[in-house]
Formats: structure tokens, C-alpha cells, sequence
């Protein structure tokens, strides 16, 4: 629940108020911006919150506990502030958003209501939309690595390496060792695991075992 200064409860309460909706974002390489759905700019915190850029959102979906609360925001692309190149280049996705309440009369009047980040941004006819996911989502993301055999990379990316010029990028790649190795000479920046021990050495008798590699050979071959 909310805890609103007097004076805002007070309008709340006589049914006449001179609320808006700002938003504060902080961009991934941290150049900050903000935007208002009142009619004119507001500042408040060393910030300008620019009007008119059509930037707002509907109303969030909230629920108790850690299920993360999920709304929608859109606005205008704007070449001085949200442009094509910036949303392009991928720095508006994961940006930090404040969400405040504020009475646009006496902008020192105003209550942090939300704080999240943007997920997916779309571009559509001028316009953006993207979901502005609630801070619990993060709980949804695979943190560290995953110990498998297989590489964990997807082929081409930063951490694969392969070239997408490469005779046989087409073909792609199933993340074995084997195809890392004989396929695309990689195996330098082979992400998985190829000798980690298996269910095949955990399972296997000593007595009956000859080969102790963890590989996908047969036991006694």
C-alpha cells in the first residue's frame, strides 16, 4: 500500500486532483531521460520530464507475491530523444524505469508507485511499444553457466566466434564437440564440457567398465 504526503491525499480524497503520470529512465548506458503525460514539462530531481512525446502506459497487471507484474508503455520516436538508431542499437532494452505519481501544481508533491525495466521494445509506424516488466522477473533469468557436454553457445555469437562467412555456417551447428572440431576447426572456443563424467560412468560397475571418460562410447568398447 501506498503511502501518500497528506497533500496528495488530501486532493485524492476531496475529488479533485492535479495528478500525472512521469517516468524516470535510466538507459542501459546510463544517459537518463524523462517523460510526463501532462500537457506541459515538469522537473523535479534535477530531471526535465519532457511532454508531448506521447510516452504513457496502461494499466499494470499486479499480483501478491514474487509473480512479476507486467504493463505496457508506448510512445513516439523522437530523433532527439527516441530514435530509430538507439532502439536499433539495443540501449533502450533492460532500461531502468521509475514510475511516479505527481501533482503537476507542486511537482515536490509525488510517490514513487513502481520501479521496473523494459523488456522487449517494438517499432511500429513511428511509434514504440514495450513491456515494462516488474524488478521480480529477474528471478525468471539463468544466472552463471550451465555445466553441460554440449556448447551452451549459439553459433556465431560473441562467444562462439564462428564467422558467418565460413563455407559451412549454413549448415549450422548441433553443439557437439565433434562438430566443433571437424566442422569448424572451433574447438579453442568450445563452450560446453565434451569429458565431463555421465550417467553412463555413474551407472557402470567397476568390474564391467573399461573406459572411465565419461564419453559416449559404449562401456566396453
Amino acid at each position: 500500500m501506498l503511502n501518500l504526503p497528506p497533500a496528495m491525499q488530501a486532493s485524492l480524497d476531496a475529488g479533485v486532483t492535479t495528478h500525472a503520470w512521469c517516468w524516470r529512465v535510466t538507459r542501459t548506458d546510463d544517459a537518463l531521460f524523462g517523460f510526463t503525460d501532462h500537457d506541459r514539462d515538469l522537473e523535479f530531481a534535477g530531471l526535465i520530464y519532457r511532454a508531448g512525446s506521447g510516452f504513457g502506459g496502461a494499466e499494470a497487471e499486479s499480483a501478491l507475491g514474487l509473480a512479476p507484474s507486467q504493463t505496457d508503455l508506448a510512445g513516439a520516436l523522437d530523433d532527439a530523444v527516441l530514435s530509430e538508431a538507439d532502439l536499433a542499437a539495443g540501449l533502450w532494452g533492460g532500461a531502468r524505469v521509475e514510475c511516479w505519481r505527481v501533482d503537476w501544481s507542486d511537482p515536490e508533491l509525488r510517490v514513487l508507485v513502481s520501479t521496473g525495466e523494459l523488456g522487449e521494445v517494438r517499432r511500429l509506424d513511428g511509434r514504440f511499444e514495450a513491456e515494462l516488466l516488474g524488478l521480480a522477473h529477474r528471478l525468471e533469468r539463468q544466472t552463471g553457466r550451465v555445466f553441460t557436454r554440449r556448447c551452451d553457445a549459439r553459433l556465431g555469437d560473441g562467444r562462439c566466434g564462428v564467422s558467418p562467412e565460413h563455407p559451412d555456417f549454413a549448415t549450422g551447428c548441433d553443439q557437439r564437440f565433434a562438430t566443433c572440431r571437424d566442422r569448424f576447426a572451433n574447438t579453442v572456443k568450445f563452450r560446453g564440457f565434451p569429458h565431463m563424467v555421465g550417467n553412463d560412468l555413474l551407472q557402470a560397475s567397476a568390474a564391467s567398465e573399461t573406459i572411465r571418460d565419461g564419453g559416449s562410447r559404449g562401456l566396453n568398447s
